[in-house]
């Protein structure tokens, strides 16, 4: 016996502190002791995050949870279906799949980061981040569920493994293969749910056509807006982003060329139907040069992020469109003005009306934008300038005061 003793004393000494150790590590993740009556926990939850399992966790538990973890760990996609298990050992799963620590005290449980869990899962998701860049015409951003993506003037694909919150795409189609946690929304274009694609919001097509394919799932509307208007507004933006063939296509003499052919009729145009108007901005274009070029600056800054802001929401996607027309329209009379105001410079033309000056004026513009990649940012700083003239003084409805 003394014998057996001496043995199983021996084994106890040295797995002892092994046993000690993984113990320990199992139970660092969670300081303080859970109530000896939390209820038994069950998720099912094939596709989701982090967060939403603790939440879920919480939930079930009756327990208040409050989260000072980095998003980029409470994010990261999990798995997990559990059926009436332990909340410790629950808990304990979802901790460990995040990286995370938590305390327990008084009904409330309180989630921290793992120093060097959380910085590993940073610098893995900014590799992913940069093999899913969205490129030129793209702005993503962080929401409360994953990534918004916002397309211009291109389509826009969310891939078999990506859980995003929302995408939308101005100008372009969207086609969904993975997690879209609210709506998809298409200007212009038409949006596709490919086989496994999971939209939990509405999937809206302005412009085009809605299609789940079997095995897709859509749990909002579908909601497709035919027309010619919203097409002509996507085709717009497309053109005017370089949408379907690419920068190279605007800046061809071939294309330079018809625009400007088209630009010059349509200014013509608009000289004699309005030709008090033109006169009267500018006029103002002369008199206020610096405040109509700050204001020319906040109508090109600041499309970008409106048509953002009307993408938020259900009611403000129609009016998306509209808003791209308008700029468009807006800055074809801003080009008239400067035509004018140019044509009016002109040492050899004796009767300076409104039509002769946008007439000589647009002839000098036109050939100008024929000069590639200058002239068409030439075409645009002088068409925007004279735009935000005619916004700030209302299409020549306020007049200049001379001191």
């Amino acid at each position: 016996m003394s014998a057996a003793k001496l043995v199983v004393g021996l084994v106890i000494l040295v797995f002892l502190p092994g046993l000690a150790h993984a113990a320990a590590s199992d139970s660092q993740r969670l300081e303080g002791r859970l109530p000896d009556n939390a209820p038994a926990i069950s998720i099912d939850q094939p596709r989701g995050t982090v967060l939403d399992a603790l939440s879920a966790v919480s939930k079930q538990a009756g327990w208040s949870l409050v989260v000072t973890a980095p998003e980029g760990a409470t994010s990261r996609p999990l798995t997990i279906q559990v059926s009436r298990r332990p909340a410790a050992e629950v808990l304990q799963m979802v901790l460990e799949a995040g990286g995370l620590n938590a305390s327990f005290a008084d009904g409330v449980l309180r989630v921290r980061s793992d120093t060097g869990v959380t910085a590993d899962w940073r610098d893995r998701r900014r590799e992913r981040r940069r093999e899913t860049s969205c490129g030129p015409g793209c702005v993503e951003r962080r929401g409360r569920y994953g990534s918004e993506r916002v397309v211009f003037g291109q389509s826009l694909s969310v891939g078999a493994e990506e859980t995003i919150s929302k995408a939308v795409a101005i100008g372009g189609s969207v086609t969904v293969a993975g997690h879209v946690r609210q709506d998809v929304v298409s200007i212009g274009g038409s949006v596709s749910l490919l086989p496994g694609a999971h939209v939990e919001g509405d999937a809206v097509a302005v412009g085009g056509t809605v299609s789940v394919d079997p095995g897709a799932t859509l749990e909002g509307d579908n909601v497709g807006l035919g027309g010619t208007f919203p097409a002509m507004a996507g085709s717009a933006v497309r053109w005017a982003m370089g949408g379907r063939h690419g920068m190279r296509s605007i800046f061809g003499f071939a294309s330079r060329l018809t625009r400007g052919v088209l630009v010059y009729v349509l200014a013509l145009l608009i000289a004699v139907a309005f030709p008090g108007a033109v006169s009267r901005v500018k006029a103002y274009l002369a008199e206020r040069p610096g405040i109509a070029a700050l204001g020319g600056l906040a109508i090109i800054l600041g499309f970008a992020p409106l048509c953002v802001l009307l993408a938020v929401t259900i009611i403000g996607i129609p009016l998306i469109p509209v808003a791209v027309l308008l700029l468009l329209t807006l800055l074809l009379f801003g080009f008239t003005v400067s035509a004018g105001w140019l044509g009016e410079r002109m040492p050899f033309l004796h009767e300076k009306t409104a039509v002769k000056t946008v007439a000589l004026g647009g002839v000098v513009l036109a050939l100008v934008g024929l000069i590639p990649w200058i002239g068409t940012a030439v075409l645009l700083l002088a068409a925007a300038i004279a735009a935000g003239a005619a916004l700030l003084s209302r299409f020549g409805r306020t007049a200049v005061v001379a001191v």
